[in-house]
């Protein structure tokens, strides 16, 4: 029915309840990020308890919090934190992680509470590359300019992650509409859509967890988790769904402290 956008080495999506292997693939028809464009970005390399290596994006809340998708950290056994880099190939940051939190009624099935965070081991530096983003409380609507970027594959057969962050603008549409596509029990009122009719763009497998943002270039806040994308990849042009922030923001100030107003 979607694929979840966790990211998977060994890839895999749902069809009519069954975990299939798949090719990994990516931000379509992304543009190259600018260093320091998007400074609350990072990427989650991860290690699971079934031995699989996976690959992720997330956003700093926090100098030590990361809010992430709870697809993208269930099952971990330990990660590394990649920051301050728009090119994961080019001196970037590292940082090990002291803890994580998966949402507690987080639904593998149907991706319902797809949110998580990673406690880092200890609090960055932030600088002009390394930031931590605002959460939005404005619960979204259809038809609004938002902003995605992730480092994933650039089609269906590449095998490699794309070391220069892409990211794309797309509008978020109907619940309604998307609900058309995956349903009415994964499209519900915490989850948030977008979908370019006239172009397949937006994130893909290995961008789970990715942050949605709203004003990314004035007055940029989170407005979304990354979660899943329909079953025949993203070239498909399906729409891309995400777990809304405002949503969330009272589990996410009971775990970390961190809330709204931004400070």
């Amino acid at each position: 029915m979607f694929f979840y956008g966790a990211l998977i080495m060994s890839l895999v999506f749902f069809s009519e309840g069954k975990i299939c292997p798949k090719n990994e693939i990516e931000v379509i028809n992304g543009n190259d990020a600018q260093k320091g464009q998007f400074p609350w970005q990072v990427e989650l390399m991860l290690e699971t308890t079934e031995n699989d290596s996976i690959f992720c994006s997330g956003a700093f809340i926090s100098n030590n919090w990361v809010l992430t998708s709870a697809s993208c950290i269930n099952k971990v056994k330990r990660m590394t934190v990649i920051y301050g880099t728009n090119d994961l190939g080019n001196n970037a940051n590292t940082i090990k992680t002291k803890s994580h939190i998966v949402h507690e009624d987080f639904d593998n099935n149907t991706q319902q509470n797809d949110v998580g965070l990673v406690e880092l081991e200890s609090r960055v530096i932030f600088d002009e590359t390394t930031k931590a983003i605002c959460l939005s409380e404005d619960v979204i609507g259809d038809g609004v300019n938002v902003t995605i970027a992730g480092w994933g594959h650039s089609n269906n057969d590449n095998i490699n992650i794309t070391p220069i962050l892409q990211y794309v603008n797309v509008s978020t549409i109907k619940n309604t509409e998307c609900a058309e596509v995956f349903g009415r029990d994964i499209v519900t009122s915490t989850v948030l859509c977008t979908h370019d009719s006239s172009l397949a763009k937006g994130p893909c497998i290995n961008d789970g967890g990715a942050p949605l943002i709203i004003n990314a270039d004035t007055d940029p806040k989170h407005v979304g988790i990354f979660s899943f994308i329909g079953e025949n990849g993203c070239e498909k042009n399906f729409p891309a769904g995400y777990t809304r922030t405002a949503s969330y923001l009272d589990w996410i100030k009971n775990k970390t402290g961190v809330g709204v107003p931004c400070k």
